[in-house]
């Protein structure tokens, strides 16, 4: 028992958890940006769950994100969930009392709410609360901590003075505390920007089984542990927290866990329609992964088992913001037709410190390629790569690599020919013999790196011209390729206490409600009358004015402030 809850006892400040009798069902619907965009609505059109949750961010996403938002300072977020949102999921949600919980905010949390608020108004649900996870951003602040010795890398050596400088974005990897805290104050929708993937779950856990409660009755800190949470009744609150966080650990990259991805991949059915995984979670920390009825994939010990060694370097200490999880003593067991059961999570006092996933900028890239056909198309792609790259030899700061492509196959630079193995014609080596052929076509691929933006910009323009300043027969070029930022990923810790997560609900009010509220007969003496006007008026100036004045209405234009 923690000191905290040593205090907690001695002073007679006990809390009777909740009673439910039947676990709570969390869905992992989304493994990534870029993951299956309808899946959410897939997902609660066939299945009933309380929450479900989506992992949007992966290490290099927050960089791109950050670069997005510095463009345009309403970008850096997730767009993808809008679609499924305005495509009938935001509708599910409500008729279903499902709550969402997700990375999406990204760098910009606040602009991914703003987007969703004005949705919800468009769509009628006027009293929807959704709640902003912040703080995990630190990049503003990195030099400062830097100086002051808060913060290193993954050795636990200082960061270098120049790193920092090119630096374009560090976010620190926030735990489930903020999230179960939205949740209590009754948030519908819970946006976040980095924390870690299992939190998300976890989060819905300590809501669900009213540990947040507690925390927030006893006026507990968002940085304060977890497991100091705990209803007094709960004997082994660290292996709880380790049973909900390899819950979240199994469904936070979506259809994996289904048979997405899985090595027995040719004796999976229907990977066309492949059900996303629900987890069914116990307040002890066990759980059953399952999926919806009549969806594709399977959920099996082969499968899960997968899922759970994934990304984990050592299993007896799986590091996350709120526990060091150990899977040693894990069991798996099929308990029916796809549904497998994990218990046995050992959970060990958090880490002290968080980790950041930062990006630095690494110099430009591009990369180009040039079809080259017909005979000897080998030693005609060798030719106009030494073409290429000597034209280009005054650029002292530039790397250029090069491959050769052709007929499915990446040779060896200085290849001229391959060998076909297979069931070939007789006379031309037998059943299982061999022979040795030129390629009728070969593609090059090129990418060059520099820091210097204007040698890319130079090698990008060098690769069409050789259409007619090469070899004779060269041909298809692509469009003339775009210099890109390279990013590098750096991993940093930093000590927890410096970093303050806090959390805001927007509350979404229009013109319309704010005057209704204080006159409800306006309703159908002005509102009413303008959607008549609207809709009956033929093309013109008065309908123009009347759909304006009801756009204006309808809009939010008033959010109260954070909590």
């Amino acid at each position: 028992m923690s000191v905290r809850r040593k205090e907690q006892v001695s002073r007679g400040l006990t809390w009777n958890m909740g009673s439910r009798n039947r676990p709570v069902s969390v869905a992992g619907a989304g493994g990534f940006w870029g993951d299956q965009v309808m899946a959410p609505v897939d997902l609660l059109e066939n299945a009933d769950v309380d929450y479900i949750t989506m992992d949007y961010l992966a290490e290099v996403t927050m960089s791109i994100m950050h670069k997005q938002k510095n463009r345009d300072p309403t970008a850096g977020w997730a767009t993808d969930i809008f679609e499924w949102l305005e495509a009938g999921g935001l509708n599910l949600l409500r008729n279903k009392n499902t709550k969402l919980v997700t990375n999406a905010g990204g760098a910009n949390p606040n602009s991914c709410a703003e987007a969703i608020l004005g949705l919800a108004c468009a769509l009628g649900w006027t009293d929807c609360q959704i709640a902003i996870v912040v703080g995990d951003d630190i990049h503003s602040r990195i030099g400062d901590l830097c100086s002051d010795g808060l913060i290193c890398d993954k050795k636990e050596k200082p960061v270098e003075d120049n790193m920092v400088d090119d630096l374009i974005s560090a976010n620190a990897y926030l735990g489930a505390g903020p999230i179960s805290r939205a949740l209590e104050r009754g948030a519908d929708i819970v946006l976040t920007g980095r924390v870690a993937d299992a939190s998300l779950i976890v989060g819905c856990m300590l809501h669900a089984d009213e540990w947040a409660k507690k925390a927030e009755a006893l006026n507990l800190p968002l940085c304060s542990a977890i497991d100091d949470w705990a209803p007094e009744e709960v004997a082994n609150p660290l292996d709880v927290i380790a049973g909900w966080t390899l819950a979240g650990h199994l469904i936070e990259c979506g259809a994996q866990v289904t048979g997405g991805n899985a090595d027995g991949w040719a004796e999976i059915e229907d990977l066309v329609n492949l059900g996303y995984p629900i987890a069914e979670i116990e307040s002890d920390g066990t759980c059953v992964i399952t999926k919806p009825e009549g969806s594709g994939g399977a959920v099996t010990r082969g499968n899960v088992a997968e899922q759970m060694i994934y990304e984990i370097g050592d299993p007896g200490a799986y590091k996350t913001p709120d526990i060091v999880l150990d899977f040693r003593q894990v069991t798996l067991d099929e308990v029916g037709e796809n549904r497998v059961r994990a218990c046995g999570a050992i959970g060990k006092p958090r880490p002290k410190q968080l980790k950041v996933s930062s990006c630095y900028s690494d110099g430009w890239f591009a990369a180009g390629t040039l079809l080259i056909p017909g005979p000897n198309a080998i030693a005609k792609a060798n030719a106009t790569d030494q073409i290429l790259q000597g034209r280009l030899s005054h650029l002292e700061n530039i790397t250029i690599q090069s491959e050769l492509m052709g007929t499915g196959i990446t040779m060896p630079k200085g290849s001229t020919t391959i060998t076909q193995y297979g069931n070939l014609k007789e006379g031309e080596g037998g059943v299982c013999g061999s022979q040795t052929m030129e390629l009728p076509e070969v593609l090059i691929r090129w990418s060059a790196k520099s820091q210097n933006r204007k040698d890319i910009e130079v090698f990008a323009k060098s690769i069409a011209p050789l259409v007619l300043t090469g070899p004779g027969g060269v041909s298809g070029y692509a469009a003339r390729p775009r210099p890109r930022a390279q990013l590098r990923f750096l991993p940093l810790l930093v000590e927890r206490e410096i970093v303050e997560a806090s959390v805001q609900i927007p509350m979404l009010r229009t013109l319309r409600t704010a005057l209704t509220e204080r006159r409800p007969d306006l309703e159908a003496r002005v509102f009413n009358r303008l959607q008549k006007i609207a809709e009956r008026e033929r093309k013109g100036l008065t309908k123009r004015i009347a759909n304006r004045v009801i756009k204006g209405l309808e809009k939010p234009v008033e959010k109260a402030g954070g909590k």
